[in-house]
């Protein structure tokens, strides 16, 4: 009877387990089966894909290859002094004989002769001696007249493209679909004159032959412009796709396959086109095999798995809801598995000795934090006074003692006012204050060539901040903004505030410094020095403001636009 007893009722987690374990591999090995049939399709997709990308990509860099000529043949001749000094002459002094010199410097080079069908030049002339320009003079290579084209739609285009050629599709004026390449023609000695508009003409034909060699069988390729129009109605492409490829690929992206690539300026495309019946029509029955495999596979899986999961979800399911609460979980009459039930005392054992750990971390990075605030706060005096003693020194030595004296009197009264009874938290007037004093001591210390500007709001805001967050950037703009610098130092200090955040700045006439490394540096837990230059002052207050804040605060520099540089502060009304 002891085998009937409650232990023997409580079936081991690991049979469980175990056979759920042999339902995945059953199913597992059903899948494997599926996976290649598909590995296969899906290497069938990416050569076909691969071998239409690396053609059209081959058409891609010949079509930009070509009109790239086209460009260059457009510079050189804007480039052509000689050119221009003919034409600038022909304006002048119109004759045959210097319009058939013209003609043929322009028409002469090897650019214009292997990759252009016609160039024409609209020239801006006042006598009217060039022709008028017109349908039957679209393949002349000659100049015109500008006012005869000035009214078309592509010469306003080319004006407005300012010096950029300006790529078009004509469709009318030559006898096929024709490529055509504008841009104004500047004087090169006075980029402010026009002297007209060069324009350049080759056929899509030309153009397609790029494309000539490549082989898609049941396939196609066209090339489009920024509006989805096709560039030349004779497209590579099947007929039933011809008048919708522009305005429907994101239909056609669910059927076929799409490739495209951007070719000669902004918005156009060259774009291939395949049926993913064709990329798959050789794979047909390995597909089918898919089908009816996955489908045994699914309604086996399910039933088993239906079967099995009900024994192990639910204690599961429950205990991830406690945790999800981080409440204690009820074992009681859970489960008949001896190790769920283990492993629901174990969580609630947890849950207690976590929470003791979250409490003693929490105490021990309160304590951490403010012993890290108490050292940080505690090496900004001793680095001032260090400055300060040596100023005091160096007058004693000089026999200024009254200056001494007075600088000792400082001295103490900026020690009182930053002791602060013991509290690392000041009111922002005391803060203020304590600055004031400190620029006094240096006003001795560098002969009264600096000066204090104070830009505050009335009445002062009655915040309480972490004490000396602003006299490290006063010292940092007196010690390293106005080294060696003639003219009187000015350090503006400007208090201002939103309805979310309170703003401190601290900004200098110096010599300015890298606004990026600054940044940079404020963030670095470590010290950093460059040639001899300490940049302890600002990290400092970086470190304190985010032990104190955290996000809710943040030290910022910006360059001023007459010289200098401005140290930010922001902190969250939220947290002061």
């Amino acid at each position: 009877m002891k085998f009937f007893g409650k232990k023997s009722i409580e079936k081991g987690f690991e049979k469980i387990l175990f056979r759920n374990y042999m339902y995945l591999i059953i199913t597992a090995a059903l899948l494997i089966s599926i996976f290649s049939a598909v590995i296969d399709a899906a290497n069938t997709l990416a050569n076909e894909k691969q071998n239409m990308y690396e053609s059209l990509k081959q058409a891609q860099i010949n079509i930009n290859n070509h009109t790239q000529m086209i460009e260059d043949y457009l510079t050189l001749t804007h480039a052509n002094s000689e050119l221009q000094n003919k034409i600038k002459d022909l304006n002048e002094h119109p004759s045959a004989s210097l319009l058939t010199k013209i003609n043929e410097t322009l028409f002469s080079v090897d650019l214009f002769k292997k990759n252009l069908d016609s160039v024409q030049i609209f020239v801006y002339e006042p006598d009217k001696f060039l022709p008028t320009f017109s349908g039957a003079s679209q393949y002349s290579n000659a100049l015109f007249s500008a006012e005869s084209a000035s009214s078309s739609e592509w010469f306003q285009n080319t004006l407005k493209a300012k010096g950029h050629t300006y790529w078009f599709v004509d469709m009318d004026t030559f006898k096929k679909p024709t490529l055509c390449a504008a841009r104004i023609f500047y004087d090169v000695n006075n980029v402010s004159r026009q002297l007209g508009v060069i324009k350049a003409n080759v056929t899509i034909e030309k153009l397609i032959r790029h494309l000539g060699s490549i082989s898609f069988g049941d396939k196609g390729y066209a090339l489009i412009d920024a509006d989805g129009l096709l560039l030349h109605p004779y497209a590579e492409i099947p007929e039933f796709l011809s008048d919708s490829l522009p305005d429907k690929k994101d239909r056609l992206s669910m059927t076929h396959l799409l490739v495209e690539f951007p070719i000669i300026t902004d918005g156009w495309e060259v774009i291939g086109v395949t049926s993913f019946w064709e990329l798959y029509r050789n794979t047909l029955q390995n597909l089918l095999l898919i089908g009816l495999v996955f489908s045994f596979t699914l309604i086996l899986a399910a039933f088993l798995s239906r079967k099995s999961s009900r024994k192990i979800s639910q204690p599961v399911h429950r205990l991830c809801l406690y945790m999800q609460k981080m409440e204690p979980a009820d074992s009681r009459n859970m489960h008949n598995c001896i190790e769920v039930n283990q492993l629901y005392d174990t969580y609630n054992g947890m849950l207690e000795k976590n929470e003791e750990l979250i409490k003693s971390r929490e105490e021990t990075l309160l304590k951490f934090k403010q012993a890290e605030m108490a050292a940080l706060q505690s090496q900004m005096n001793p680095h001032f006074i260090y400055n300060t003693l040596e100023s005091i020194s160096a007058l004693i030595a000089t026999d200024d003692n009254c200056h001494a004296a007075m600088m000792v009197t400082g001295l103490g009264k900026f020690l009182r006012s930053s002791l602060n009874n013991g509290n690392n938290y000041i009111t922002l007037e005391k803060e203020i204050e304590q600055v004031s004093s400190y620029v006094e001591i240096q006003k001795l210390r560098y002969a009264n060539r600096i000066r204090l500007h104070l830009d505050l709001p009335s009445p002062l805001p009655d915040y309480r901040i972490i004490k000396l967050i602003l006299q490290p950037l006063v010292e940092n703009s007196i010690v390293h903004g106005f080294k060696d610098m003639e003219e009187i130092g000015e350090v503006t200090i400007t208090v201002k505030e939103t309805d979310s955040c309170l703003y401190l700045s601290v900004s200098d006439n110096g010599w300015g410094s890298d606004i990026e490394m600054l940044n940079y540096l404020v963030r670095q837990r470590t010290l950093y020095k460059e040639d001899n230059v300490n940049f302890y002052c600002i990290q400092n207050v970086y470190q304190r403001l985010a032990n104190c804040y955290g996000d809710h605060a943040g030290l910022s520099y910006e360059e001023n636009d007459d010289g200098g540089v401005t140290a930010n502060i922001r902190i969250d009304k939220e947290v002061l």
